[in-house]
């Protein structure tokens, strides 16, 4: 695409940045504050409108920025909103339900192509530590005591303290998950000693609230952020071989444990995904395009599909599922094979593998005032620290758009003059 002028591009870079972090604290701000007011519900409510419409504006603002690569994902992104206009009537959806696969894949190119300079980084990972730290406080003040037992018992069951106990800790997730990143791409000596108190933090949270998902994330993330970053390099391929493995298996998986009557794993959500297959089957083209909303009744209790794969599924069909795992490898596997990719950047992706361990438990990837805050993880994983390259006592300085094959051209140029 044509550049524009480097103040130019400079400002709309700032907004679009701004808008980002903007969005992010909106989802942030439901979970952190509650939604048990009208003004927060109605925030709520309309997160279907305002992510979307953000998104799109930023897309806009970084269209100059776009590759081949981008386009091609956008055109398909658009186009599955008019494939499944298609059967609205079998899957019962509209327009803002359509708009969620194009909505992932618009967030993701979105963090990829707005440069966040080590200023934005701090501004944004700052933000997130004090998300962090807010919840921590409300856990830890408002949280309900049983005589006798202990807030660290894990007898002391809870399901909810001023919102559900699962978005408690799917906050707490996301938020540290996104600061401990951003301060250790930072490759400062005291942002990189920050991530450990982060690490306390989100396990501490995790585990007081009984958020299981949450828990066994951050835990995962911790045990593997905390190599040394030439070994997160090495490990790369594992990565990308993880990551493929996980998206094929995941949901003939789900669907061998839905059915099993001896394993017991997701503390009893397999009834859940075993009443969901039944709806699901029921007609052969929902198992391909979707079906209609899916809830599921356990006394009093109205439940969704506590799996966001079967969300996706529920939504979109094997076809939609097939589609968001082959762009989320696709942006995995590019990065793998890239040979300019800074060792910072793998913490992003281990971050990410956490997030699509949750999600095997609770709908974080298909929720509008999710998305921001979860596939930004992998949208940040492109961000790159400049780099000084001395040839012959000149300085050339990359940064993030900059090509190696452009390094490389400048570097034979130098040699022959």
């Amino acid at each position: 695409m044509e550049r524009v002028s480097k103040e130019t591009s400079a400002v709309l870079n700032l907004i679009s940045a701004l808008i980002l972090i903007v969005m992010t604290l909106m989802c942030f701000f439901l979970w952190t504050k509650g939604i048990g007011t009208q003004g927060m519900f109605n925030l709520y409510a309309n997160m279907n409108r305002y992510m979307p419409i953000g998104a799109t504006i930023v897309l806009l603002l970084n269209i100059y920025r776009l590759k081949v690569g981008d386009i091609i994902w956008i055109a398909l992104a658009i186009a599955s909103i008019f494939f499944y206009h298609q059967f609205d009537t079998l899957r019962e959806a509209g327009f803002l339900q359509n708009i969620t696969l194009a909505l992932i894949i618009f967030i993701v190119l979105d963090f990829k192509l707005v440069e966040f300079t080590k200023e934005i980084r701090v501004l944004f990972a700052g933000l997130m530590l004090l998300i962090l730290l807010i919840t921590a406080y409300r856990i830890f003040t408002e949280i309900p005591t049983t005589e006798g037992i202990s807030i660290w018992d894990k007898s002391n069951k809870l399901q909810e303290i001023w919102i559900n106990t699962n978005t408690i800790g799917s906050s707490v997730m996301c938020s540290s998950f996104i600061a401990s990143t951003l301060f250790q791409s930072l490759e400062w000596t005291w942002a990189k000693y920050l991530k450990y108190p982060i690490y306390l933090i989100a396990l501490a949270c995790a585990w007081v609230v009984q958020s299981q998902a949450a828990f066994l994330a951050v835990a995962f993330f911790v045990f593997f952020d905390l190599w040394p970053n030439f070994l997160k390099e090495k490990m790369k391929w594992t990565y990308g071989i993880g990551y493929s493995i996980f998206l094929i298996g995941i949901f003939p998986l789900s669907l061998i444990l839905a059915n099993s009557n001896e394993i017991d794993l997701f503390t009893g959500r397999e009834d859940i995904w075993k009443h969901f297959y039944q709806t699901l089957f029921k007609v052969k083209e929902q198992f391909w395009v979707g079906m209609p909303p899916f809830t599921f009744h356990r006394g009093t209790q109205i439940l969704g599909n506590h799996n966001s794969y079967n969300a996706t599924i529920g939504a979109f069909g094997l076809i939609g599922l097939t589609f968001m795992s082959l762009f989320i490898l696709y942006n995995v596997w590019l990065l793998i094979l890239k040979t300019d990719t800074q060792k910072t950047q793998w913490s992003f992706l281990i971050a990410f593998f956490g997030i699509l361990l949750q999600s095997t438990m609770e709908d974080t990837l298909m929720a509008p005032y999710w998305i921001p805050i979860t596939f930004c993880l992998l949208g940040l994983a492109w961000q790159k620290n400049k780099v000084t390259i001395i040839v012959d006592t000149n300085e050339y300085s990359t940064d993030f758009f900059e090509s190696g094959e452009e390094i490389n051209s400048m570097t034979r140029s130098q040699r022959h003059q």
